[in-house]
């Protein structure tokens, strides 16, 4: 039986080593073990020793060498010797001077590293060299980051400051317009339903913009009471049948409500919010028509083709029929085909 993979490392080195036949009489020794050396092992022995005995004893002439024969004897110039020893003492008092002695110089130190940019050690070293590198860019036409802007000429000036934003996309970020209601006659009332708050939420802010720009005054979003629906299923048959799983479904609502709106603008509302109609979000809507009581005269009546002059939309549709019959609106559509006619 081979030895397990995770155990071989463990009793490898169980195969170089070697059991003594003292081990075998009584000892007070505490190792029991040693390793076999070979004959390679104790010459490479004695040699490391031979050069650990020369490296001992150059140390030793060394050490008791004077400062310039050191010198002589790593080849260093010493007036160079002495001009870096000066900088290295200069830079360990400068050192000890900049470090703070107390809590409150730590707590100084820090804020005024905090509020220092990463370049000024950069321009510091530069400067050091006699290089101003701001005062050179300016001379070279450079623009620096985050320096100042270049001047605009009074042109672009005054266009910039005549020039903002349409009243429209600035309030994307601000609350829907609404339009008050003169009457308070409920004409629709709009039924959002979704499982998804963030998605209601949106387009419930877009239906109530929608109805401000087409002049309609509207009330909402009102929250309603969320519907929960839950059921329980056996996860399997048979005897495993007390074994059930929980499922649950929260259905979250909201209501706006049209008022004092022409049935003709709010059909229009409801087919621009079908169209537009964001994922994931339902829609039912409640629409109440109120007509005349000459209406129920007009009952029975013959309508021939072509009159819309006991229609509602009677006005409307005679100001389309006169804007088609004009001569400029033919001249601007001669040649053009609708899709309808180009599928014949």
């Amino acid at each position: 039986m081979a030895t397990p993979r995770v155990a071989r490392s463990v009793f490898g080195p169980a195969k170089r080593i070697k059991v003594l036949y003292s081990m075998l009489a009584p000892s007070s020794a505490d190792q029991s073990f040693v390793r076999a050396k070979s004959h390679d092992a104790e010459n490479q022995v004695k040699k490391k020793t031979k050069r650990d005995v020369e490296e001992s004893g150059y140390e030793a002439r060394f050490n008791a060498m004077t400062l310039e024969e050191k010198l002589q004897d790593l080849d260093v110039d010493p007036e160079h010797f002495k001009k870096i020893w000066r900088s290295d003492q200069r830079a360990k008092r400068k050192a000890a001077a900049w470090e703070p002695k107390t809590e409150a110089e730590a707590n100084a130190k820090w804020a005024e590293l905090q509020k220092t940019p990463d370049h000024t050690t950069v321009l510091d070293m530069y400067r050091r060299l006699g290089v101003q590198p701001i005062e050179l860019a300016k001379q070279r036409n450079i623009t620096l980051p985050g320096g100042e802007p270049p001047e605009l000429s009074p042109e672009i000036k005054e266009e910039l400051d005549t020039l903002r934003d349409p009243l429209n996309v600035r309030a994307i970020g601000l609350r829907p317009l609404r339009r008050a209601p003169e009457h308070g006659i409920r004409v629709c009332s709009l039924q959002l339903r979704t499982y998804s708050i963030r998605n209601l939420l949106f387009f419930s802010d877009f239906a109530m913009r929608v109805a401000y720009y087409l002049g309609l005054p509207a009330r909402g979003p009102v929250p309603l009471p969320r519907i929960t629906e839950r059921w329980t299923v056996p996860r399997a048959n048979f005897i495993f049948k007390k074994s059930q799983e929980n499922f649950e479904r929260i259905t979250m609502r909201r209501l706006i409500q049209i008022q004092d709106g022409h049935p003709d603008v709010v059909k229009a509302w409801l087919a621009f919010l079908q169209k537009h109609q964001y994922h994931g979000v339902g829609m039912k809507a409640d629409i109440w028509e109120y007509e005349s009581l000459e209406d129920v005269l007009k009952v029975g009546r013959e309508i021939k083709e072509g009159d819309y002059s006991e229609r509602r939309e009677g006005p409307m549709l005679d100001k389309v029929r006169e804007i088609l019959e004009r001569d400029e609106y033919k001249a601007a559509m001669e040649g053009f085909k609708s899709p309808v006619e180009q599928r014949m």
